[in-house]
């Protein structure tokens, strides 16, 4: 190990030593590798039983997300992680999955805005959110899916989900008016949904007045378009 790569992890470790137990603690835009992620997952997440842990605008890649998700599985204290800006793939997905499906999974909010995610990877958040009972935030905005993945998605949240409030799928522009009735079918079936952010998908003016008029009666319920 190089002189500065013994440096960057101390500033790593001092950073992360100075937050409070149980705190939230902002690790974006550092820039954090593969290679620092055990130190993250020693020292912020067993240490300090970090409450949030924020990583975006990172370079995490595949083998740091494998790590992360490993300490998912275990995970009784960490309630919200942010990965947007990371790179991440579909099979980066899968061991996030994978990890959440696991009954004692505690996290509530994911993030994962801004990464390379396709319907692939939507279909492996499909088949947690029907096992997963904590979380309550999916942030999935600037990624590549189409509307093949919204109709896996809608359709587990429309008959197989009743924990998620929180659903945001903005700035992807490979969703079209063709997901429109599975959000709909989706708004019937599922009233436990609070949150549904569609901002800057390829939606027509009459795709939206569509959406708007099946959710207007809804109550503590915003649709963003």
């Amino acid at each position: 190990m190089t002189n500065l790569s013994v440096y960057r992890n101390q500033q790593l470790e001092d950073k992360i030593n100075n937050c409070k137990i149980g705190s939230r603690i902002d690790l974006r835009k550092q820039p954090l590798t593969d290679s620092d992620v055990e130190i993250i997952i020693k020292e912020a997440i067993i240490k300090k039983q970090c409450s949030m842990l924020w990583l975006m605008d990172n370079n995490i890649t595949s083998q740091g997300i494998l790590n992360l998700a490993s300490t998912l599985n275990n995970n009784t204290t960490l309630e919200g992680l942010s990965l947007c800006h990371n790179g991440i793939n579909d099979t980066d997905v899968f061991h996030l999955a994978r990890a959440l499906s696991n009954s004692n999974s505690k996290l509530n909010r994911l993030a994962l805005t801004s990464n390379n995610i396709t319907d692939e990877g939507v279909q492996h958040l499909a088949e947690m959110l029907k096992l997963n009972h904590s979380l309550t935030q999916l942030w999935l905005g600037f990624n590549k899916i189409t509307d093949h993945g919204i109709q896996i998605l809608t359709d587990t949240l429309a008959y197989h989900n009743k924990t998620l409030s929180v659903l945001s799928l903005s700035w992807n522009n490979r969703v079209t008016d063709s997901s429109v009735d599975f959000f709909i079918n989706m708004f019937e079936y599922n009233q436990i949904l609070r949150i549904v952010c569609l901002v800057n998908c390829n939606l027509s003016e009459t795709s939206k007045l569509k959406l708007r008029k099946a959710t207007n009666l809804r109550t503590e319920f915003y649709l963003d378009l």
